[in-house]
């Protein structure tokens, strides 16, 4: 066609190119009909029609609202990351250990990476409030029925892609089922995915390979940490309403957890990355007037705590600032092989020394170190609660030596009695530490779990002498 012809007015309209069509199913946000499904599949063929009290229109122009699950007990942590941030907090659900919180329209493009929560997803709906335990039939009519209002959400966030699945994360004190299987049925139900090889109307699931994650969050909001103070506290509950949430979690979303991926082998680190950017993301130390500037973990092992400081400091703008000086101390030299695979991957901005050595007798000298962070043996997956109660006090004795007056250590451990009977009352009374806080939080799934933090005095302590 030559440029002076006209195009005829007939001519079929151009497609809206803002609206992406997958290679599969049909585009995010048209409406389904039987007379118009792309597949005849059984499952298509049983999706009710959308009743005028569905949700068929555009969502375009709404807010996103994210969800963030934080660990039981670090609520003030997550809160300030979320003001740094200059994110906008609209509900905090605290007996949920949830926050519901929006992107303000000014940040853009801008993506966020937050190291205060466990779980960070895209909210498709509202939150949803169900009867006290309910059971599998009454979860499921809750799913459809609810996923049913938000159809235009559910189609919007998850026809795009090729390949999707399913994770369910539950916050209950007894665990009554395994993850419901009625998750992807709620999602075919609004015609959102395929459940069948035949049918074309959505993702095919993956559960290797899945671009998209539908998410489902249940919570009876019971305070774990109070039932694992008290032993009589469950004696005290009454029942309540249960949290559900559902959301979708994938590449590109403008929030989303910070995840390092420390390896072991073929196997995680046990310590988490969550958590052990939390312990660090609390510490004055970590300042901008004044960053420490040698670092020790004297138990570091694949260098999860480490890592996860580096990454305190890159968010803080230290970095290349002052740089300071990491150290990893471990018996076993495996680990530190790994620890510096650890760091290899996640970028060489800090300069980090690997040490094979005690942490009974570390090789390093005395008043050397600015900020220590331990998460210690539990006697749980390596050596035993005997060998820990029996070393606990030296390795802390070992690690107040090597502290400068004034430096600060943090102690992740369940062994709360241990520390608190046998560690510091010598130390305390010695003149050698001082304990300034002693935070619980949940530690995926350890509710005894504390978060210690000691300070070497800046001056000589004057220790009574006893008559």
């Amino acid at each position: 066609m030559s440029g002076d012809q006209q195009q005829p007015d007939n001519e079929a309209p151009k497609p809206d190119l803002r609206l992406r069509k997958p290679e599969r199913g049909l585009p995010p946000q048209e409406p389904e009909f039987k007379a118009r499904r792309p597949c005849q599949c059984s499952v298509c063929q049983e999706v009710p029609e959308p009743s005028d009290s569905d949700d068929r229109f555009s969502c375009e122009n709404e807010t996103e609202r994210f969800a963030g699950i934080y660990p039981r007990g670090l609520a003030f942590l997550a809160l300030e990351e979320l003001h740094r941030a200059e994110l906008q907090v609209v509900r905090h659900l605290e007996d949920f250990s949830v926050i519901i919180f929006e992107v303000p329209p000014s940040h853009g493009n801008r993506r966020h990476v937050l190291s205060t929560f466990e779980q960070v997803f895209l909210l498709v709906g509202d939150a949803i409030w169900t009867a006290p335990e309910p059971d599998l039939p009454m979860l499921g009519r809750i799913f459809e029925a609810e996923m049913r209002k938000a159809v235009v959400g559910w189609r919007k966030q998850v026809r795009r892609f090729r390949k999707w699945k399913a994770v369910v994360f539950r916050d209950h004190l007894v665990l009554r089922y395994k993850s419901p299987a009625i998750v992807p049925l709620g999602l075919a139900g609004v015609g959102a995915v395929s459940l069948t090889r035949d049918c074309e109307v959505g993702p095919q699931v993956d559960l290797l390979q899945a671009e998209v994650e539908i998410v489902a969050y249940m919570s009876d909001g019971v305070d774990k940490l109070a039932t694992a103070r008290d032993t009589k506290y469950r004696g005290t509950l009454k029942e309540r309403d249960e949290l559900l949430l559902l959301g979708v979690r994938c590449e590109g979303l403008a929030c989303q957890a910070v995840s390092m991926e420390v390896q072991k082998g073929l196997v995680r680190s046990r310590a988490d990355d969550t958590v052990a950017t939390l312990c660090l993301m609390e510490q004055d130390p970590l300042g901008p007037l004044e960053p420490p500037r040698t670092i020790l973990d004297p138990m570091c092992g694949v260098g999860t705590y480490l890592i996860a400081l580096r990454w305190v400091l890159q968010q803080r703008g230290l970095d290349s600032q002052h740089p300071s000086e990491l150290i990893g101390v471990d018996l076993d030299a495996g680990s530190l092989a790994h620890m510096w695979e650890n760091v290899e991957t996640f970028g060489n901005c800090q300069p980090c020394t690997a040490i094979l050595g005690s942490s009974s007798r570390l090789p390093l000298k005395s008043d050397s170190v600015d900020l220590i962070v331990a998460d210690p043996p539990w006697g749980q997956r390596h050596s035993s609660h005997q060998y820990v109660k029996h070393n606990f006090r030296k390795w802390v004795a070992e690690w107040a030596r090597v502290l400068r007056p004034g430096g600060r250590a943090v102690i992740v451990t369940i062994c709360k009695k241990v520390f608190e009977d046998q560690v510091m009352p010598p130390l305390q009374q010695q003149g050698l530490l001082e304990l300034e806080e002693n935070i619980q939080f949940d530690n995926k799934g350890w509710t005894v779990c504390r978060l210690y933090v000691v300070r070497k005095p800046s001056a000589p302590v004057e220790v009574p002498v006893q008559a």
